[in-house]
């Protein structure tokens, strides 16, 4: 089966920036895990941080949601300090990614925010500024 969604990913300093896209399936989950991987591989021996967008993100099918469980405890055991999540208010959103942090036990400081500027002023206070002359 061919994944469903799509996802961009960059490298910020110590900021991986992710902008998450469309109704996700177990595969693009998969894709996404593994090119993650990848881009930290040289970050991951310090802490990092994460700055994932999730405005045009339209949740995931229950496949999708085991493939996030396993990517969160990776996070936890590879150095993950801080996530920044930038969306639009919505309830869904938030209990949906509430539920999946809670049932993984995330041990992770994470903020949401609906302004871009107060995610990249709040990383900025944990330690983790980024190149604001750099596209997100």
């Amino acid at each position: 089966m061919f994944g469903h969604g799509s996802y961009e990913l960059t490298l910020n300093k110590r900021v991986l920036v992710a902008k998450i896209i469309g109704a996700w399936n177990k595969e693009e989950g998969e894709h996404y895990f593994y090119d993650l991987k990848n881009m930290t591989e040289k970050i991951v021996h310090q802490p990092w941080a994460m700055m994932v967008y999730l405005d045009k993100w339209e949740l995931g099918t229950p496949g999708s949601d085991e493939v996030t469980l396993e990517l969160i405890k990776w996070l936890a055991a590879n150095n993950l300090a801080v996530v920044a999540e930038v969306y639009s208010p919505s309830l869904l959103k938030k209990k949906h990614i509430q539920d999946m942090v809670d049932s993984a036990s995330f041990p992770i400081k994470r903020q949401c925010f609906s302004k871009e500027q107060d995610a990249f002023n709040w990383l900025e206070s944990e330690g983790f500024p980024m190149d604001l002359n750099s596209p997100p």
